[in-house]
């Protein structure tokens, strides 16, 4: 796998890639890692190692005065945002968002109605969070180790067991969030939904879809509210570059319509994929099948025939 870190500062590029393309180009992040291996191995890119991390990168013409100089500035900007403190912040800048759009269907129709509670009037812990009422960890018999970030109820299919990610880094199939969202949704005996910043185009199309596994990308990296003078300067082009930043915990239109219009239109559909399939996800999250194997159980666009080639 490549190395986060270095995922993370080729953001700028792959954000330009994605305003200015057509609408059916493909952005696939992880070459730009490759392309940086590569020009490591032609001497043509140099590596340097600055406040804990070793993925930062410059063109060798480039002075160690500059380059010193300029990670004096960037490194401790990035730290400050990619710790686990911060990432916890982020987390619930997301969840904040979500939530809030969930109030906001149950409050015009209760019948659609929600656990998972945020005490935004409540003063925030110690460690800057907001108070939030955890959804049980059960739904009548069935129950799970750990919770969902929200249970939504009321429709047919049966009740949503919502998961909210707001990584930096784009989602891909074998990411350990979609495992553990199935053995959840599963023992819950709920329909999954993941609701993530980005997902590779194949995570959705080859592996979230026929899996019949709810997704919505935000588009955006969410900071709390308090956060504005912060998300300025990772936003700006001489800086981080991470244009999707939005110090803001108001949930997009997009993100409002995604959860009043186009999921309950979906929701039995996926039901139908999810039921038949669920056996065989779960036994991918836990590691009896892997991914290809998986792909050819679900009736994946990219899914095969297997033959046991073992020698008796």
């Amino acid at each position: 796998m490549l190395d986060r870190d270095l995922v993370a500062h080729q953001k700028t590029l792959e954000q330009k890639i994605s305003d200015q393309g057509p609408p059916n180009q493909h952005v696939d992040p992880h070459l730009l890692g490759l392309a940086i291996v590569d020009l490591l191995e032609l001497n043509r890119l140099r590596d340097y190692k600055h406040s804990g991390f070793s993925a930062w990168y410059a063109n060798p013409g480039t002075s160690a005065e500059r380059v010193t100089e300029r990670l004096t500035d960037l490194g401790p900007l990035y730290a400050s945002v990619s710790g686990a403190g911060f990432g916890n912040l982020t987390g619930d800048a997301l969840e904040v968002v979500v939530f809030k759009a969930l109030d906001r269907i149950f409050r015009s129709n209760p019948r659609f109605a929600y656990q998972g509670y945020f005490h935004l009037d409540q003063p925030k812990t110690v460690h800057g969070r907001y108070q939030k009422t955890q959804p049980p960890k059960t739904i009548g018999n069935r129950t799970t180790a750990k919770e969902a970030d929200f249970l939504q109820f009321g429709h047919s299919a049966g009740p949503l067991c919502i998961e909210c990610k707001n990584y930096r880094e784009w989602i891909y199939p074998h990411h350990h969030v979609i495992s553990e969202l199935i053995i959840k949704a599963a023992e819950l005996g709920a329909l999954p939904v993941l609701i993530c910043r980005r997902f590779h185009y194949t995570t959705l199309r080859n592996f979230l879809e026929p899996a019949g596994i709810i997704a919505h990308q935000s588009l955006y990296q969410y900071y709390p509210k308090d956060q504005i003078e912060l998300a300025n300067r990772v936003k700006h082009a001489r800086s981080l570059g991470f244009t999707d930043v939005t110090a803001t915990e108001e949930p997009h239109p997009r993100t409002v319509q995604f959860f009043e219009q186009f999921m309950p239109s979906i929701v039995d559909r996926m039901a139908i994929r999810w039921n038949a399939n669920k056996d065989e996800l779960l036994e991918y999250a836990q590691g009896q099948l892997n991914l290809a194997q998986v792909y050819t159980a679900i009736d994946s666009p990219v899914g095969g025939k297997w033959q046991d080639f073992d020698i008796v």
